[in-house]
């Protein structure tokens, strides 16, 4: 682990590598996945939306700590971390421009599921380098860098998804490509120190079982972040995946329209996030107080999904406050999992676990929302949606505020 501050050129490059992978990775699950089920299928595009996000989110949930622990033990003179990051990217990117091929449901689903299977070998590979490179004094740092990347990502991303989303191979294919040219230049820069002493060789079923595998007793502060992590996500997952068929079946908007607006709203959210974002990063660091931005964050998360479930014409504030909520949690989230996490030596592993605790809301919540949206006479019940969202969020905000650990 370095014990040396980063300098100004690593943090900057760090964050363009999260804008590349985001923007190929994350817009789709924003505005593209959903525009395209409701092409394919439109009378079943709520249940059609579940099934390839749960599918995928539990691929991804699979696979994400496997490739930090792989990662962890890689020897080569690439380093541990570029190889995944490299043949990852690009079989990401091969995969969105397939995806939009698929004329069904179906086809989507596994498309998707390739997509998140490889996708996460870069994504595990990229956040441990958190742990690799980034002392614990400056781990807030990191999270800034992941957080302002991932924000500008995810803006240009749909943005572009947007422009092009009459031509659905264009839609997916051009924010991966450019995506993964941008992680390119980090992979070209980046100077990763190959793995001195061979590492003790394992069985696959072991190293499988340990990518999943921690000691709750001896770090109860861990898992109470997943936990915690794991409730409040699924709000925001569930605020920010069903908020475009808001647009179309509340307010009767176009897919035109709704893509538009989608890239408006996420220029909005994404600067309020990065501002948090950044505001959140320095302070944990200067005065190393976590719990409370987690804790009012998801407050801040609750608030919104219960007002927006009411009135969905104030979506712009909507945006706002979300982003603010997301920035913030983001952040302070990925410092405090590095802080709590049982080891330095195995970062990538303990990263992997972390974030399967943000991944795996991303399945959760598609599989939840059905059962929202069915309570009550109508067909489809958004406000229950939205408030099952801010319960579950304050509950998340619960678990955070027995870690004792944090303060």
């Amino acid at each position: 682990m370095n014990e040396q501050p980063i300098s100004r050129q690593f943090f900057l490059m760090y964050a363009l590598a999260f804008v590349g992978v985001w923007m190929a990775f994350i817009a789709p699950t924003m505005s593209g996945l959903q525009i395209r089920i409701g092409q394919i299928d439109p009378a079943h595009k709520a249940s059609g939306l579940a099934l390839v996000l749960g599918v995928g989110a539990l691929l991804a949930l699979v696979s994400n700590p496997i490739w930090g622990q792989l990662s962890d033990r890689h020897m080569g003179r690439w380093g541990r971390r570029k190889p995944f990051m490299f043949f990852g990217g690009l079989a990401g990117t091969v995969a969105l421009f397939v995806l939009p091929l698929m004329q069904t449901v179906v086809g989507v689903v596994i498309a998707w599921s390739v997509v998140q299977l490889v996708f996460n070998a870069a994504i595990a590979a990229l956040h441990a380098i958190t742990s690799d490179m980034f002392p614990e004094s400056e781990r807030g740092k990191a999270s800034v860098a992941v957080g302002v990347g991932g924000g500008v990502g995810t803006v240009l991303g749909i943005g572009l998804s947007a422009a092009l989303v009459k031509t659905p191979i264009l839609m997916f294919g051009v924010p991966a490509l450019l995506g993964f040219i941008i992680l390119l230049i980090f992979l070209v820069w980046y100077q990763d120190t190959p793995l001195q002493e061979a590492p003790v060789r394992a069985g696959v079923l072991k190293t499988v079982l340990d990518s999943y595998s921690f000691n709750w007793q001896q770090t109860p502060d861990f898992g109470k972040l997943l936990t915690g992590n794991f409730f409040i996500l699924i709000g925001l997952n569930i605020i920010t995946t069903y908020q475009v068929y808001v647009m179309s079946d509340r307010l009767g908007w176009s897919d035109a329209k709704v893509a538009s607006m989608i890239t408006v709203i996420y220029l909005i959210s994404g600067a309020s996030s990065m501002v948090a974002n950044y505001i959140a990063g320095w302070l944990s660091d200067k005065y190393a107080r976590y719990r409370g931005w987690i804790v009012g964050s998801a407050l801040l998360l609750a608030g919104t999904a219960t007002m927006f479930g009411f009135r969905p014409d104030l979506l712009i504030l909507a945006a706002v406050l979300a982003g603010l909520a997301q920035g913030a949690e983001n952040n302070v989230a990925y410092a405090a999992l590095s802080l709590t996490m049982p080891d330095q030596e195995n970062g990538g592993k303990w990263l992997g676990i972390g974030n399967m605790s943000m991944v795996l809301p991303q399945s959760i919540a598609p599989a939840v929302a059905p059962i929202l949206l069915a309570i009550g006479n109508q067909s489809v019940n958004y406000v229950s949606l939205y408030l099952g969202a801010a319960i579950i969020a304050v509950i998340g905000a619960g678990v955070i505020m027995t870690i004792k650990k944090l303060q």
